[in-house]
């Protein structure tokens, strides 16, 4: 697990992500890495691949960065493949709470959600993903409507 340099991690980011990002998108993203989370050539991928999947997602909120993370590890010493049930699961253990229409949306693109079926790790990439950006959505919405409130 060798660390790179900022020129290797940022052509490796650009190569995964399959495009040119600008100084001021790569000077964001390289603030995510630290002790815990180390500029390594496994992290710049994953890096790149949650950039893909979801393009407007703020890489610096580290929460959801370092949850997805724990889901994927998870999932891996689990087995590469989930069921559906366990997946709903595990959301509950993060107190992701999904409304049955979001899940149906999400899991439109592979064909429905079924508790029953297994599904790999490659497949639940961009739900996992959308399910951690959407409690941070809800979390972020839920303070401000508090702060506004006060009096």
């Amino acid at each position: 697990m060798t660390r790179l340099n900022l020129k290797q991690a940022r052509e490796l980011f650009e190569s995964e992500y399959g495009r040119r990002i600008s100084d001021a998108t790569w000077y964001r993203t390289v603030k995510v890495f630290n002790d815990n989370f180390p500029m390594t050539r496994e992290n710049i991928v994953w890096l790149a691949e949650i950039k893909t999947y979801l393009p407007k997602c703020d890489l610096r909120s580290v929460s959801v960065v370092e949850s997805v993370r724990k889901t994927r590890i998870f999932i891996n010493q689990q087995n590469p493949e989930i069921s559906g049930a366990k997946l709903l699961e595990f959301f509950k253990d993060y107190d992701i709470k999904i409304h049955p229409n979001t899940l149906t949306k999400w899991f439109r693109p592979i064909h429905g959600f079924r508790r029953t079926r297994i599904y790999t790790l490659k497949e639940l990439t961009p739900i996992i993903l959308a399910a951690h950006t959407y409690k941070v959505r809800r979390e972020t919405t839920r303070v401000s409507q508090s702060l506004t409130n006060i009096k």
